[in-house]
């Protein structure tokens, strides 16, 4: 009877060491668990720096050396009336096109040779800078509070680090010199300093589209983030200003430090034309104090009746 309640007795005791047995287990096995990861070489993060794009645009115009590249002066008044773009010379500039059309019949390139966009002579209109300024996506989204709204899909400027991107303001003043109503052509920001042949006429970047609609947003009882449409349009004899704004990256940059430097008085708004190959740069200024320049858009300006 002795020896069974001594053995009895035991049972606890042998409970207690298994239990205890298995805390120190899980304490090895979680100390592992840190362990490993940290002394095991992990391949290495690309930075902020490295993923940002470059942001310049493609296919807005074709890959084709400038004939001439015309510099117009900070604060001038340029007028462009003889612009002209279109398939037809896409075609001189494009060996894959000139494919493509090779193997059309001839009643799709007669059917294409008579449509408007073969070659589209763009209406008339004078286009000068009247004012500038370089901010980061922080300061440009407490002007447009919307911009927050348009990157969360985008993938856009507010997804890097501030020190890699920045956004160039510009405010061309445009008048509609012809006899319809009409929107003249989106200008293309321009810099020696980016990334790419500077001589190429699609050299450059596009405004951004999601900027453009916290710039010009649609209205309606239910905000809707989007583009209004027609923002840009102007009746015969109508001049007004018209805000842009392009997101530059560090990438953007043939060097890495470019952005760092970046300075507006190096950098142009473009518009093409096709005939003949060439490039009509309007200088911006200085770098200035970005509280010089006001919020604009269509509601502080009446643009959309509102």
């Amino acid at each position: 009877m002795a020896e069974e309640t001594s053995l009895k007795a035991s049972e606890p005791n042998r409970a207690i060491c298994v239990v205890v047995g298995v805390a120190v287990i899980g304490v090895l096995l979680a100390a592992l668990g840190w362990m490993v990861p940290h002394f095991i070489a992990q391949p290495a993060r690309a930075t902020l720096t490295q993923e940002t794009p470059t942001g310049m645009s493609s296919g807005y115009a074709p890959h084709w050396k400038a004939e001439e590249i015309v510099e117009v002066p900070f604060g001038e008044t340029v007028v462009l009336d003889d612009l002209d773009w279109g398939m037809k010379y896409d075609l001189e500039a494009s060996p894959y096109l000139q494919e493509d059309w090779d193997s059309m019949t001839d009643a799709e390139r007669k059917a294409s040779m008579e449509s408007e966009s073969w070659d589209e002579e763009i209406a008339p209109f004078s286009a000068r800078v009247v004012d500038c300024a370089m901010v980061s996506p922080a300061a440009f989204t407490e002007w447009y509070p919307l911009y927050v709204e348009t990157n969360l899909s985008a993938g856009s400027g507010m997804l890097f680090a501030d020190e890699d991107v920045r956004m160039v303001v510009v405010d061309v003043e445009v008048g509609n010199l012809g006899t319809e109503p009409a929107a003249p052509p989106n200008p293309v920001l321009r810099c020696a300093a980016f990334t790419g042949d500077n001589a190429m006429m699609d050299a450059g970047m596009l405004p951004d589209n999601y900027a453009q609609a916290a710039l010009y947003p649609l209205g309606g009882d239910d905000f809707i983030v989007g583009l209004a449409g027609g923002y840009d349009t102007l009746m015969p004899g109508e001049t007004r200003v018209i805000r842009y704004a392009f997101v530059i990256y560090r990438n953007s940059f043939a060097e890495q430090d470019g952005i760092d430097n970046a300075d507006l008085s190096a950098m142009e708004v473009a518009y093409l034309d096709c005939s003949p190959w060439r490039v009509i740069a309007l200088k911006l200024a200085n770098a200035r104090d970005a509280a010089q320049v006001h919020p604009r858009n269509a509601y502080t300006d009446g643009i959309l009746g509102r």
